[in-house]
């Protein structure tokens, strides 16, 4: 391992590594423009030229390997003289226009002219003027804007492995095209909006809505697709204004798709359950009741049936996208506590198949964030169906979290044969209209918790939204529910769920919030 000195401080660094990544590595910034770490080196924008000892010139540091004993200096006058002059030539053409600039507040020309530019122009010609383009899907191209970096050209070509965008043209006149004829409705196209350094990309649908120093950064997963994406929310007054990708180089490297990206907007306008529900006896309605007397139905309906030794007519039903936690509440109460036996998973059917691009990065066909968890803490039965049509269940509790679900006219009328019917879920669906107690539960931006993705990686998520009305996050009302069978249960977070869950599963042995970070672990 080589040892090179940046600014007179002493370094080991990995074979192979550039003067850039062993910098930022070790928290030393080199502005950059076109350098990533997921792209190949093009070395275009010349901001990160430094001095390197027996070197007549100053170089690019994203594309200088390092060599043992090398001395780099990134703070000196030509080093400061030649950043001040490429900063010039950017800002030749480029609008002054950050108040209005969706991606002010986090554009890197806009900080590097803060640090490293002049704070005068003597530019006094009249600035080049290029109209919009509409790219198609989400996605605007301000060309006036633009610095030629081309990370969103070779993200088509080397990550996704189509290239859709081009630089047409040369020199002054250069220029980023779309194909005649396509348009940028790709799954995977959001992510050029991210790389994009300075306001060139812009999305529409986050345009004009907030600006981004406003915004509040919840680290989440994405419950889009068993991939387990990670995610950042970025909300304000409790409404999510966008999703971000999150790197875990594990998981999703730097990116994510635009299903997953968009998917908030699934869980806006819904017919939200937002306070507990009952059907008194004999009545074809739902009413609103309290929290209290919603537990108390449910508890004592599965008491009497315990003293009557029927709890083999009770079932459960855990949710693939319910969290672990809630899962294991189901088997700690159900199955410890009250002795049930019949434990089900409801999960739909997978789809088609994964679509897999030239990175690697995968969109899995499975659209469920937690199919692997649930069937590891419930088992992989999911035929309750079958066992209400042979009358082998009276008392159903129901774990939803799928706001898609739909029945179909035979699962209604089987629906109907049940005595009693719990849901607890996140909307009015079909089946919280048939049920004798509905219990009204936060989706996944409204609750904490873990899931565990295709490939067997325990990963963390965290509530960034506070639930409307009288709505709980799903831990908290089984934790309710477990505790008026146990008054003395200890536990009442989701944290002490999993740390019980990581005591008494093998799987998850030794994991807590704590141990599972930012990138997760894998089962045991």
């Amino acid at each position: 391992m080589p040892t090179i000195k940046i600014d007179g401080k002493e370094l080991t660094v990995e074979d192979g590594v550039t003067i850039l990544q062993a910098a930022l590595e070790n928290g030393i910034e080199i502005p950059h423009y076109c350098y990533h770490p997921a792209l190949r080196v093009v070395g275009s924008c010349r901001l990160c030229l430094v001095e390197v000892d027996n070197s007549p010139k100053l170089l690019p540091a994203c594309a200088t390997r390092v060599t043992d004993g090398m001395e780099v200096r990134t703070q000196t006058e030509q080093v400061r003289d030649a950043r001040r002059s490429i900063l010039e030539f950017f800002l030749t053409n480029h609008p002054l226009d950050c108040p209005i600039c969706d991606k002010a507040g986090e554009c890197l020309l806009q900080d590097y002219t803060f640090k490293y530019g002049s704070a005068h122009s003597r530019f006094i010609e009249e600035k080049r003027v290029r109209p919009t383009k509409d790219l198609g899907g989400n996605i605007l191209l301000y060309r006036n804007r633009c610095v030629m970096c081309t990370r969103c050209v070779r993200f088509f070509e080397e990550v996704v492995g189509e290239p859709y965008l081009v630089v047409e043209h040369r020199g002054y006149h250069s220029d980023i095209s779309i194909f005649p004829g396509k348009e940028l409705t790709h799954k995977m196209t959001g992510n050029i909006v991210e790389i994009c350094p300075v306001g060139c990309l812009i999305d529409k649908d986050f345009l004009f809505h907030a600006r981004v120093w406003n915004l509040t950064r919840t680290k989440s997963i994405c419950p889009g697709c068993s991939a387990g994406c990670n995610i950042y929310l970025e909300h304000k007054d409790n409404r999510i204004y966008r999703i971000r990708s999150r790197k875990n180089m594990e998981v999703n490297t730097f990116w994510i798709c635009d299903d997953g990206r968009y998917i908030y907007h699934r869980f806006e306008e819904l017919d939200r359950i937002t306070q507990p529900m009952r059907r008194l006896e004999g009545s074809e309605k739902l009413t609103k009741t309290t929290w209290q007397e919603a537990i108390s139905m449910v508890h004592d309906r599965l008491a009497l049936l315990k003293r009557a030794k029927k709890l083999d007519q009770v079932a459960v039903v855990g949710s693939a996208f319910a969290s672990n936690e809630e899962n294991y509440l189901l088997t700690r109460i159900f199955g410890d506590e009250l002795g049930c036996k019949k434990f089900y998973v409801y999960a739909p059917s997978v789809e088609g198949e994964d679509e897999t691009f030239r990175s690697g990065f995968t969109i899995r066909a499975d659209k469920t964030p937690n199919r692997r968890g649930a069937e590891l803490l419930l088992g992989k039965n999911s035929d309750f169906w079958g066992a209400i049509k042979k009358g082998e269940i009276k008392f159903l509790f129901f774990l939803g979290g799928n706001v898609l679900l739909e029945l179909t006219d035979q699962q209604k009328e089987l629906l109907k044969r049940l005595e009693f019917l719990v849901v607890q879920d996140v909307v009015f669906t079909e089946m919280a209209r048939l049920a004798n107690v509905v219990l009204p539960m936060g989706y996944f931006a409204e609750s904490e918790g873990t899931y565990v993705n295709v490939d067997g990686r325990v990963q963390r998520f965290s509530a960034a939204l506070v639930p409307p009305g009288d709505v709980k996050p799903g831990v908290q009302i089984l934790l309710d529910l477990y505790r008026a069978f146990k008054p003395d249960l200890k536990m009442i977070s989701a944290a002490d769920v999993m740390n019980d869950l990581a005591a008494n599963r093998s799987e998850f042995n030794g994991m807590s919030y704590f141990s599972l970070g930012d990138s997760g672990e894998k089962l045991r």
